[in-house]
């Protein structure tokens, strides 16, 4: 062969020069260098690390950079980029890049010139073999899977000597080593590159314990190593420019542009005296408690006005659903440049019509990633940030930009004990980074776990803000006990009041649905068994219904708790856990204010046990409510009980993948699995394959297949997505999903 290849091309052999093995090269050397001189002083101050290792960094990171596809000048690379190797390959290019460059490895006496000793060679292979981030537990294939027993380094190929002879120029190393002929690896039952790598990644975690600052530079390098391969992909396929990252970079909103958010949101207002307190702190770490209806979030983009200029800001939320309200609600159309991501951002983007004009809509798209680096303020899903303390791909894809910016964490008492975990890893792994936390209410232990992190990181208090107290004093609510909900529900109605019914469970849902109906009452109905594009809908009708007049009765699940910015006359609930309620009650006389404060309304409550609740949360839910008796409530009622309550033991750090593993890179969970299954309906297979829906607007999730229905786990797949038989469920846009009884 005449090129050796490092990207898949129409022409491999007269391939355009990024697509070469030296061509890549250089433009990944390229962006690394411009993010060393944009955010390598940034990158160490995020993680704590000393500003004067800041050339140690930069040797790391450039030698990563510069070895880290050498490993694709193997012979089963180049087929498959060829796509004329159907077979995987025996070892994965990352793992031979650290082949041909560990210490008595071909290249490593020649590149440790590169670096201040034999440690710092080997944390820059490590962060060159991070850059794939199933290294290294998938980097060799499997016995049985056709790959065969040997492989190939064609070393002696004259472009892999160009290649080396590019990183001499760019590293200032001598001439490079000429090889006349390839190196060849083995497998069998005697000896397997396995163990020599288990060897390696053994002494390597010896010479680097977890928790000490090298592990931490360590975690720093790799990040900026992914990102430069990243932006070194992409760019120019999009016929950008390497100064283009700088450019992103550089480009922040002023204190006055980040400020016209506020006053268009207040419109006129002034800040409260609460939200001005949170505006003013310059704590590293700010705890901010208030009620639903404080306005946190406006304080928010105060805070980081005049506390941050020149940071990008960061707004965080435990849904997909909060994420796009939040986008929609102060970034769309305002004078700052935003971007929303999360799982289905795109998706959202396209159906309620937010899109820029102009913006193609490409989803997953390494361009589109980056291009995030150049905005003032991101809107996401927790998960985007928490996911690079567990090696996921968008926090790590997100490093450039986060490292030097201020973030918010909204709703905090929504995180599952794993997530609140992977917020205290993050907080105490990257102290740099100012932070506003904000909840309605946090149980003692979880509130203990974050002062004592804040001492011991910080040196500090926490910094510790109080939602107003005329605001958090007002009386909302009040627990009515009729003999039956409908009877309030219909009274509500007749006087043209506002419904919100909250059931545990989607089918719980769909027959209160189905009684209102029978009793004359139109119902919508919005739960998460919607395909993607419809729920998107219902959960506008939704909105919009309770903004206009006239009666409404939506009947929801848990998905009313964070994603419904609306304000009921009357609450029916089941009963669920404390945190719950207490969102669902968020929902209930929101509007009132000490202004114009309004009369309490009633709130029913619903015998409930079972999934998808554990009974002892169930019955301490039973005691909160007894305890709050049949009286006038505030917000601060609900909240004062609950908080003294043992809680939750969601308040102890979590492992994390990017600190801790070191010599590996695989991504790891930041939150609990919930079970269930996301299915592509047998119906719009069709649409999908011919591009008329995107797979995620047809993604119908589900709960666990019922027992009868065996085979599911063989079902075909459509863009990762199983499709589901037409016979074993049905589905109605206004309805949902229901799985077919046999």
């Amino acid at each position: 062969m005449k090129h050796l290849l490092a990207k898949a091309t129409q022409t491999p052999e007269r391939p355009e020069g990024a697509a070469t093995l030296r061509g890549h090269t250089a433009m990944v050397l390229a962006s690394a260098e411009e993010l060393l001189e944009h955010r390598g002083l940034a990158s160490l101050r995020a993680a704590g690390l000393d500003g004067g290792a800041v050339e140690r960094l930069r040797g790391l990171v450039l030698l990563g950079a510069a070895v880290h596809d050498l490993g694709k000048c193997s012979d089963h690379f180049q087929a498959m980029v060829r796509n004329v190797r159907k077979a995987p390959q025996l070892l994965r290019h990352e793992a031979l890049s650290l082949w041909l460059c560990w210490p008595g490895q071909p290249l490593a006496s020649w590149l440790s010139g590169a670096v201040n000793g034999e440690r710092d060679l080997c944390l820059a292979l490590v962060c060159a073999a991070a850059h794939h981030r199933k290294f290294w537990a998938s980097a060799v294939a499997p016995e049985d899977s056709g790959a065969g027993s040997s492989i190939e380094l064609l070393t002696q190929h004259e472009d892999f000597h160009r290649t080396l002879e590019l990183i001499a120029t760019k590293l200032g190393l001598p001439a490079p080593p000429a090889f006349s002929s390839a190196h060849r690896l083995s497998v069998s039952w005697r000896s397997h590159p396995r163990e020599q790598f288990s060897a390696w990644q053994e002494a390597f975690e010896r010479q680097v314990p977890a928790g000490s600052p090298d592990a931490r530079l360590l975690a720093v390098a790799k990040a900026l190593v992914l990102a430069a391969d990243v932006a070194g992909s992409a760019l120019p396929r999009s016929g950008e420019r390497r100064a283009w990252i700088g450019a992103q970079l550089a480009q922040r909103a002023s204190t006055e542009e980040m400020l016209s958010v506020v006053e268009r949101r207040l419109g006129g207002r002034s800040l409260r005296p609460f939200q001005e307190a949170v505006a003013h702190s310059r704590a590293p770490l700010t705890l901010a408690r208030a009620g639903c209806g404080s306005s946190k979030t406006v304080a928010a983009y105060a805070w980081a006005a005049r506390q941050h200029p020149g940071r990008q800001l960061w707004l965080t939320y435990p849904t997909t659903g909060t994420a796009t309200e939040g986008f929609r609600d102060y970034v769309h159309g305002a004078d700052v440049s935003g971007r929303l991501e999360h799982g289905r951002a795109a998706v959202d983007l396209d159906i309620l019509g937010l899109q820029r004009d102009g913006e193609p809509s490409r989803d997953q798209d390494r361009l589109d990633a980056i291009r995030a680096w150049g905005c003032d303020v991101i809107t996401c899903t927790v998960d985007t940030v928490l996911g690079l303390v567990q090696n996921q791909r968008k926090g790590l894809y997100a490093w450039p930009a986060l490292c030097d910016s201020c973030v918010v964490f909204d709703e905090i008492h929504a995180y599952d004990a794993e997530l609140f975990g992977s917020l205290l890893r993050f907080l105490e792994a990257l102290p740099g980074l100012p932070v506003l936390l904000m909840t309605a209410s946090l149980p003692q232990p979880r509130l203990l776990a974050l002062r004592a992190l804040c001492q011991r990181v910080h040196g500090v208090e926490l910094k510790e803000l109080d939602g107003p107290a005329d605001l958090e004093g007002l009386a909302r609510y009040r627990r009515v006990y009729p003999e039956t909900p409908w009877s309030e529900v219909e009274a509500c109605l007749a006087s043209g009041g506002k419904v919100l019914w909250v059931s545990n469970t989607v089918d719980r849902c769909l027959d209160v649905a189905d009684e209102a109906q029978r009793r004359g009452l139109p119902a919508m109905r919005y739960h998460s068994r919607f395909r993607y594009v419809d729920r998107v809908h219902r959960h506008g009708e939704v909105i919009k219904g309770f903004k206009q007049d006239g009666p409404v009765l939506a009947c929801t699940t848990q998905v009313a708790e964070m994603s419904l910015d609306l304000s009921a006359d009357l609450l029916v609930t089941d009963l669920a856990p404390v945190p719950a309620l207490i969102q669902r009650l968020g929902r209930l006389n929101r509007r009132s204010s000490p202004e114009a404060p309004l009369p309490p309304r009633p709130f029913v409550v619903l015998p409930f046990t079972g999934k998808p609740y554990e009974q002892p949360a169930l019955r301490e839910a039973e005691g909160w409510l007894e305890r709050l008796g049949g009286r006038e409530l505030s917000q601060r009622d609900l909240v004062h009980d609950w908080e003294a309550l043992p809680g939750p033991t969601g308040a102890a750090r979590t492992s994390s993948t990017w600190l801790d593993e070191r010599f590996c890179t695989e991504p790891a969970p930041c939150r609990e699995a919930s079970p269930g299954i996301t299915v592509l309906r047998e119906e719009d297979v069709e649409d999908v394959e011919q591009g008329r829906v995107k797979a995620q607007e047809a993604a119908l999730p589900m709960n666990p297949p019922p027992s009868w229905l065996r085979g599911w786990q063989s079902w075909k797949l459509v863009q990762h997505y199983p499709v589901a038989p037409r016979d074993v469920l049905t589905y109605d846009p206004l309805r949902g999903a229901r799985w077919r009884k046999p």
